[in-house]
């Protein structure tokens, strides 16, 4: 089982944590009473945009490291996880 797989329980409807994985970032948000169909996922060059469509519109922004690339979204049991690749020193344009 992974650790990232049960958020602790007092975090609230769009209040994501993210957690370092090495050459990942892994964003965790609890989405309770939400379903997939209403969440959209929007990556902007330093900004994780995850809005929630319903009776009213819900947005959180979480920043990101500059390039970072979407790799996958999973949603279960009411909690959205999102990882992304963090960029390689390599991949700097400005070097």
């Amino acid at each position: 089982m992974d650790q990232y797989d049960n958020p602790p329980e007092e975090i609230s409807a769009l209040s994501p944590y993210t957690t370092d994985a090495g050459r990942y970032l892994r964003i965790t948000v609890p989405l309770p009473g939400v379903t997939e169909e209403q969440i959209r996922i929007d990556l902007e060059s330093t900004l994780c945009r995850i809005t929630v469509s319903g009776c009213e519109k819900i947005q959180k922004t979480i920043p990101i490291p500059e390039g970072a690339r979407f790799i996958k979204r999973k949603f279960s049991d009411e909690v959205l996880e999102i990882l992304l690749e963090k960029p390689r020193i390599d991949d700097d344009p400005s070097r």
